[in-house]
């Protein structure tokens, strides 16, 4: 058998990703099992744990991979000189503008972290990242003066990262969620935290 190059193993590697995160948002961790994401993506059983030995291994492959993209988000985000943009960008890339079937995974990844160590050790892990990725936004934001630098950074924190499980969970069990209409009032939640100075270029009326 030849010997695939770096770029066909992750291809492979990716589109196991793929077909696992469609399985476990579709059926659930427990409903979807090693066969079935075999026949998802379309390769043997011997290909598939050749990547990934268990299903716990699939669940740290896909968070990782959204760990990935997150903090490639925060890496291009700046709060120095619009705290609040790039908030509502990241919101914007990170949650909502991401598939439905996403929010919905990572609610059944988040329910099986609360029976299982593997899991709940991974979600750990990809929670104090994204943690840190936020605490690095504001600390540079109040660095800046772009938001009152004495405002509780860590409890910050944890507010904004509530707010992010919020979303995921609302886009995840309720239809009816509108998050067009939702996201001025969060927008200002988060400004009444971080009391952003606002600068502006208009004169005064004469």
């Amino acid at each position: 058998m030849p010997k695939l190059s770096d770029e066909q193993t992750a291809q492979r590697r990716s589109r196991i990703l793929d077909a696992a995160e469609r399985c476990f948002s579709r059926d659930g961790f427990h409903g979807s099992t090693m066969q079935a994401i075999c026949k998802e993506a379309g390769i043997s059983a011997g290909a598939l744990y050749l990547y990934f030995a268990s299903k716990e291994a699939l669940i740290e492959g896909l968070t990782s991979r959204d760990r990935d993209e997150i903090l490639a988000q925060f890496a291009q985000a700046s709060g120095e000189g619009d705290f609040l943009g790039a908030v509502g960008a990241l919101l914007q890339n990170c949650i909502l503008g991401q598939p439905k079937d996403k929010a919905k995974l990572c609610i059944e990844i988040g329910a099986e972290a609360t029976r299982n160590p593997a899991i709940a050790q991974t979600m750990s892990r990809f929670d104090a990242e994204i943690r840190g990725s936020i605490r690095h936004l504001i600390a540079q934001a109040q660095a800046a003066g772009a938001i009152d630098p004495q405002a509780p950074l860590d409890d910050i924190v944890v507010a904004m990262a509530l707010v992010g499980d919020g979303l995921f969970w609302r886009r995840a069990v309720d239809p009816s969620f509108d998050p067009v209409r939702a996201m001025p009032q969060i927008m200002t939640m988060i400004a009444a935290l971080v009391r952003p100075k606002i600068s502006s270029n208009l004169e005064p009326a004469s």
